[in-house]
């Protein structure tokens, strides 16, 4: 079975109960052979969990989530993350529902999953929203990891920046979490404010001609990576919105 639910248990952000599904398959271009991991609310569907905002369990503070709204369809209004709802996370979740997956539990089998593979913390979802003894497993004999996290400064959310990149959302944001000694992912509007000495643009995306794809690059590992931080331009459905807002 390519999918195991690999935790199942409370949010550390909300104490709502979540899911972590692991996928060892993937068709994703951008990231190329990694294991994807999908962080769900266990009892209602994504698109629903954006529109009520009880997307909150798995993406907390996370300014892309957009506004809850009490219409009965769609998702949150002016939401500008990239992950598109109705793709991987509806299919991850109605697969969850209908029993497809099998659920993983303890250190080594866990760890068996990510053993020899790159790992991708927060395929959706933050990985900061759940216990961090479940990627000290996946990770302990992978061949490396890409995570972020919007939760910097939470309570209760297990934030590590030797971990995740720190994503930042302005200049600002970014040189605080730089003065602390922390590597940050940060979408932006433009390659012009890319900040020299600092940053470079990710080498998967499209402005660098898509030279390598994540599993093969691995810089977006917090700082256990000796490297500047990454930055990319703003890109997928929401690219218009998500311009206008780290330009604000």
């Amino acid at each position: 079975m390519p999918s195991h639910i690999i935790y199942q248990g409370p949010s550390l952000l909300d104490g709502q109960e979540i899911i972590v599904v692991a996928q060892t398959k993937t068709s994703n271009r951008k990231t190329g052979d990694m294991v994807q991991t999908y962080i769900l609310r266990a009892d209602i569907d994504p698109i629903s969990a954006s529109r009520t905002g009880q997307d909150f369990s798995i993406c907390g503070n996370c300014p892309h989530r957009g506004k809850a709204h009490d219409g009965d369809k769609g998702q949150a209004k002016d939401r500008t993350c990239y992950v598109t709802l109705a793709h991987g996370p509806r299919s991850v979740y109605a697969a969850f529902k209908r029993g497809v997956y099998d659920t993983v539990t303890g250190h080594e089998a866990i760890k068996a999953i990510g053993k020899g593979r790159m790992v991708r913390i927060g395929t959706y979802g933050d990985g900061a929203a759940v216990p961090s003894y479940i990627w000290d497993s996946l990770c302990e004999d992978a061949t490396g990891w890409t995570a972020y996290t919007h939760q910097n400064g939470v309570d209760g959310a297990a934030t590590d920046p030797k971990r995740f990149m720190t994503s930042a959302d302005s200049k600002a944001e970014a040189a605080a979490a730089w003065a602390m000694g922390q590597r940050t992912f940060r979408v932006i509007a433009d390659v012009a404010d890319v900040v020299a000495g600092k940053e470079i643009l990710c080498p998967a995306s499209d402005e660098m001609g898509k030279r390598t794809t994540c599993d093969l690059c691995g810089l977006c590992a917090g700082a256990s990576k000796k490297a500047k931080s990454i930055a990319i331009v703003a890109h997928g459905t929401s690219a218009k919105k998500a311009k206008a807002l780290v330009a604000a």
